[in-house]
């Protein structure tokens, strides 16, 4: 058969499965495009039926702003696109079928949990970078159970019509995601990490093992918060920026860490000072020397740059800032203090890492020596239990 002239004309082997959804009649993009305040309405609002037995009954799950859809068996297979929710499904030990690309697939964090398993070899690219158009063939030929993706996202890298989203949920399966990393469009994010992550408990039905996860990270955040040395007025400022730091480039985009997104959660555990309180952001509007020499932070805060570069890369980046004859002023530059946090892929378990990581580099003496590699924090000196977090990711509760 020619999958690119019949594809299309037939049922596929989920349309006689399907419960239902609600881009359906126009729900989802309804949802998906409005900018008005009921699509960025809290999870109170929610229409969530969430299963805690072995039997497999139809079962309803609302991810907004995608909408609500019936399952009538639990989904085993998914495609993500840029965002948390790869990160999140891992926590689960359920890897991705399709994903965007591996260009900055910060994979390294699997790898630093021995006894987690990632079979890259087995994972479809839906493109040829992270925000690449997609061919919707592929979509097709991958044939997953659920998009874990925000289907404005979706429409805005695709390049898609909305008719087009609902041929992806009508032929193939629901499109259930959204946006955690910062604001869409100036709103704030839907969902906090872990309601995103409760959110695809329900959907793969792993409730057990999300609570397992709750459990862990309380303890964990609880015993970093007890440990903070200074709090308040007291600690240190931090002016974060996202898309990296080019010294160069004279161009450094801005994040708000007081706002409730996922992409700046490391900083709020630690407690540290916002360098920009009270200024307005937009984050593709980017600041100048200027106003970073008006704020003049503590530390430099580069979030994704644990994901993404290594430590030596690292260096470079901050011996290029201070050897800038504008960016050498600033007291961070003089005193070396660049921190760096994990990104817009950042789930339960990256979140782990990232914390761990951004405390060592504040506080040394209180939290241990920052080696400058996930890979080599000594055991002694490790914030968390690897060996728990493999069980729980493995279902060992």
């Amino acid at each position: 058969m020619d999958a690119k002239t019949n594809v299309h004309e037939i049922p596929t082997r989920r349309e006689t499965l399907k419960g239902g959804s609600a881009i359906l009649g126009g729900g989802l993009l309804a949802g998906c495009i409005s900018e008005s305040p009921d699509a960025a309405s809290t999870e109170a609002n929610d229409t969530t039926t969430p299963q805690t037995t072995d039997e497999q009954t139809p079962y309803d799950v609302t991810v907004k702003p995608a909408g609500n859809h019936t399952f009538e068996d639990v989904p085993e297979t998914y495609a993500s696109i840029p965002g948390a929710w790869m990160d999140i499904a891992m926590g689960f030990g359920i890897q991705p079928t399709a994903v965007a690309a591996f260009d900055r697939l910060p994979l390294k964090y699997y790898d630093a949990l021995p006894g987690v398993e990632f079979d890259a070899d087995a994972v479809r690219s839906l493109g040829e970078s992270a925000e690449s158009k997609y061919d919707k063939e592929v979509f097709y030929d991958v044939d997953a159970d659920v998009h874990l993706m925000d289907p404005r996202m979706l429409k805005k890298y695709s390049g898609w019509e909305d008719k087009d989203l609902e041929e992806i949920e009508s032929r193939i399966g629901p499109i259930l995601g959204s946006l955690i990393r910062f604001p869409f469009g100036g709103r704030e994010p839907h969902y906090t990490l872990y309601e995103a992550f409760e959110k695809t408990a329900q959907i793969f039905q792993r409730q057990a093992q999300y609570e397992a996860w709750v459990d862990l990270k309380e303890s964990f955040y609880a015993d970093i918060k007890s440990r903070v040395p200074v709090s308040g007025d007291d600690a240190p400022t931090v002016a974060a920026f996202n898309f990296g730091f080019k010294p160069e480039s004279g161009k450094f985009f801005a994040a708000n860490i007081d706002a409730a997104r996922n992409d700046t959660r490391s900083f709020r555990m630690l407690g540290v000072g916002n360098a920009f309180e009270g200024e307005e952001y937009v984050p593709f509007k980017p600041i100048g020397y200027e106003k970073l020499l008006e704020v003049d932070p503590d530390y430099i805060g580069t979030i994704g740059y644990l994901s993404y570069i290594d430590d030596a890369q690292f260096q470079k980046t901050i011996k290029a800032a201070q050897n800038h004859e504008t960016l050498s002023k600033l007291s961070a530059v003089q005193n070396g203090n660049f921190v760096r946090t994990g990104g817009q892929y950042m789930g339960p378990i990256i979140d782990l890492f990232s914390t761990e990581a951004l405390a060592k580099q504040l506080y040394p003496e209180e939290y241990g020596e920052w080696p400058g590699s996930i890979y080599d924090v000594p055991e002694e000196e490790q914030l968390f239990d690897r060996q728990r977090v493999v069980e729980i990711i493995n279902g060992n509760l």
